[in-house]
This record gives C-alpha cells, sequence and structure tokens, in this order.
C-alpha cells in the first residue's frame, strides 16, 4: 500500500514538474522592421534563438511590472510614447485618453521627430495604480510603435 502511495506521489511530482518545462508554442505577429531589430538583437546578444530572446523580454517586462505595482501611494510617472506620424487613429485614441485621465495627467508634449515618427511625452501624478493603468490603456493602442515609462514616489507634505 505505502509502495503505491509513494508512486502517486512521485508521478503527481513529475506532472508539475513537467509542466513547468515544457515550452508552450504561440503565434505572434511581427512588423518586418520590428522582426529585422529582433533578429539583429538575437545575433549581437548571444541568444541562440528568437523564442530565447523572446522569453527573456517577456520575463523582463512582467518582472518589472510586478515591481511597479508594489508601489503604492502618489507618484509622478513620465509616459513617453513613440508612434508613426501618419496614423490618424492613434492620435485620436491617445486623445481620448488624455481626456478619460484628465485629472491625473498634468502636462504632455507631442513632437514630431525624424523618419515620420511622433512623439508624446505625458506626465501622470496620481496612484501607482492610476499610473500603470494609464501606461497599460496606451500600450494597448494599435499603431504605437514604443511605450516607455518611470514612476517615481512623490512625498505627501506633513500636515
Amino acid at each position: 500500500m505505502l509502495r503505491n502511495a509513494l508512486f502517486f506521489i512521485i508521478i503527481i511530482n513529475f506532472d508539475e514538474i513537467l509542466s513547468k518545462i515544457v515550452m508552450m508554442v504561440i503565434s505572434i505577429s511581427l512588423t518586418s522592421d520590428l522582426l529585422e531589430r529582433l533578429d539583429d538583437f538575437v545575433k549581437s546578444s548571444g541568444y541562440s534563438s528568437r523564442s530565447e530572446a523572446i522569453r527573456f523580454a517577456v520575463r523582463d517586462v512582467l518582472s518589472n511590472f510586478a515591481l511597479q505595482r508594489l508601489e503604492r501611494g502618489l507618484v509622478v510617472a513620465t509616459v513617453t510614447v513613440v508612434s508613426d506620424r501618419e496614423s490618424r487613429d492613434v492620435n485620436t485614441h491617445l486623445m481620448e485618453l488624455r481626456h478619460e485621465f484628465d485629472e491625473f495627467i498634468i502636462s504632455n508634449m507631442h513632437f514630431h521627430v525624424g523618419n515620420g515618427s511622433c512623439v508624446d511625452i505625458y506626465i501622470v501624478r496620481g496612484g501607482s495604480d492610476v499610473a500603470l493603468d494609464f501606461v497599460l490603456r496606451v500600450r494597448a493602442v494599435r499603431g504605437i510603435s514604443e511605450v516607455k515609462y518611470t514612476m517615481t514616489p512623490v512625498l505627501e507634505p506633513s500636515p
């Protein structure tokens, strides 16, 4: 009886271990420019494959996101957005988000930069959850090529 129970425990543990090492295959869509940049990155940084580089990038983004979620309280965030200058839908969506977060966005700037790109910089002041929500909503806008942000805790004045 003990032998059967031990065998069952080993099987359960094997399934847990196997689920952590088996890679799931997914499909992603990239522009030709982004794929070229990914291939250059893989070659120059020593990754053995695109998949390895993408796994690293996903882990890095998730880790940074988890760390940012640990920040509590009042923050000032800078959010830098790069998009295609010709994409009118991007500008419309960004303007809608700008109005939706109006009480938290204390400033924003828009620049035309080389290669037909626009850069928008937003200064967000509010709770860390609000700043992260704004970043995530901006990242979800189709046609945006880059979104970078920083969050700096702000001490509230003593009464």
